[in-house]
């Protein structure tokens, strides 16, 4: 920044080199109070300045973060220090006057009117809401958190694709979804490009690439963060919840249910699947999301390869959904295994709508859990990469914990928002069943394409 320039600065180690990086995708992981939401709203100041007139977007997982976090951080640099911004609370967004520049004029007079430029502030969990604009770059805070899904995140790049905007995310890590698949894994073999421990013992750590700067940093990098809570929580946190946590370092939780999954072997690039192997689809038929996941036999390797995913509001009726499922199948199924065994009536209204479908095997959720876990632990069973909900999926699904005593529990952790873990659950509860080398011939045979 310039020295005329207002700043928070100095900026601590790990804000400056998300600063100062230059690819397209900034990824800020680092422990709870880092220091990750005071600074971003400065970052996309600058963007805006660089880029002007136009639309921009600030995302955070719930509504209640955005009330609580974001918006009062945006407001304090753009209203209260710069008076350059207007917020115009009905419609969510911080008008930008003319020029982003102090005593710059505003354009608009309702929030309806033209603006020379606009901050859209909205929540991941209010899908519909990232559908809105053209951005030209874009702040998701907490984007580790649950709520914020890896469709939010495809939502988001295509709202920056016209522009090929950039985008900072700023959180702390939660589970091993798709910030760590989309930000973390590729440059997980990278030489640091920086790496230091300051005179407070802060680790800080800087990898990049052509388009993404991955920088993870401890909480006590920000000098506000008190050496003995960090230390406190060392002593007396598991060790993989620290990590997480306090660290911004990807590790396995002990929370995690699938804690035997390894992308080395359960994930295998996406090809398309021959005509002749046996086929089924596993749909979750509802919720808030209809879900679904195809399934294959490989003749060839005697792997099952889950190659397909579909989930999609509830708001389309259950033919609509059932053929937009339609559509998507090119290959020969031989079985459409559909919700719980209880779940007769929505069965009944997707043979109506095009599908008819059977139950899995039993209704037991840790039955079918271990059934999975089985199939991966393995290595029976693959995922092919281009199943990213699927995989998110898989590193958030984890145990709830006892509230008093910290002990596991058998609940999962905000259960319902997992709906191609259940289609997925209930697939290979009925593609691990048992069955005769007759059974698997009738199957072929019995085969209806589409």
């Amino acid at each position: 920044m310039g020295p005329d320039e207002v700043s928070p600065v100095p900026f601590h180690r790990g804000q400056q080199w998300a600063w100062d990086a230059e690819q397209r995708w900034v990824a800020m992981l680092s422990g709870t109070q880092g220091g990750k939401t005071g600074f971003s709203p400065w970052w996309l100041k600058r963007e805006i300045e660089r880029c002007g007139r136009g639309d921009y977007l600030a995302v955070t997982s719930t509504f209640d973060l955005y009330k609580l976090r974001m918006l009062p951080a945006l407001l304090k640099v753009f209203v209260d220090i710069f008076g350059i911004g207007k917020y115009w609370g009905g419609d969510r967004v911080i008008e930008i006057c003319e020029g982003a520049k102090p005593g710059g004029r505003f354009y608009a007079n309702t929030s309806k009117d033209p603006m020379w430029a606009r901050i859209i502030l909205r929540s991941a969990d209010s899908e519909s809401g990232l559908e809105a604009a053209t951005a030209k770059a874009a702040w998701l805070d907490e984007a580790g958190q649950l709520r914020f899904d890896v469709q939010a995140w495809h939502a988001i790049r295509r709202r920056l694709a016209l522009h090929q905007g950039r985008a900072l995310l700023s959180t702390t890590l939660y589970s091993l979804d798709w910030v760590k698949q989309v930000f973390i894994d590729p440059l997980a073999e990278v030489t640091p490009s920086q790496h230091i421990t300051d005179d407070r013992g802060a680790e800080m750590t800087l990898r990049e690439n052509d388009d993404i700067a991955l920088i993870q940093f401890d909480s006590i990098a920000n000098p506000s963060y008190p050496i003995a809570e960090f230390e406190e929580a060392r002593a007396t946190m598991p060790p993989d919840e620290f990590a997480m946590f306090w660290r911004g370092l990807a590790t396995k939780l002990r929370t995690m249910v699938f804690d035997c999954f390894d992308k080395g072997i359960n994930v295998v690039p996406h090809f398309e699947i021959p005509y002749n192997w046996i086929g089924a689809v596993g749909i979750d038929p509802v919720g808030a999301h209809i879900a679904a996941v195809w399934g294959a036999l490989s003749p060839v390797d005697g792997k099952f390869h889950i190659y397909r995913e579909y989930r999609e509001p509830f708001g389309k009726t259950t033919a609509g959904h059932a053929q937009a499922i339609l559509d998507m199948t090119n290959e020969r199924i031989a079985r459409w295994i559909i919700g719980q065994p209880g779940e007769r009536q929505p069965r009944l209204d997707w043979k109506a709508a095009g599908i008819d479908g059977e139950s899995p095997p039993f209704s037991d959720l840790w039955v079918g859990i271990g059934r999975v876990y089985s199939m991966l632990k393995s290595g029976d069973m693959v995922i092919h990469d281009n199943c990213e909900g699927l995989l998110s999926e898989i590193g958030s699904y984890q145990r709830e914990k006892d509230k008093r005593t910290g002990e596991l529990t058998d609940k999962i952790r905000d259960k319902h928002s997992f709906d191609l873990a259940d289609s997925l659950r209930y697939l290979i509860s009925w593609a691990s069943e048992p069955r005769d080398r007759l059974e698997v011939v009738n199957m072929r045979h019995n085969i209806v394409p589409f």
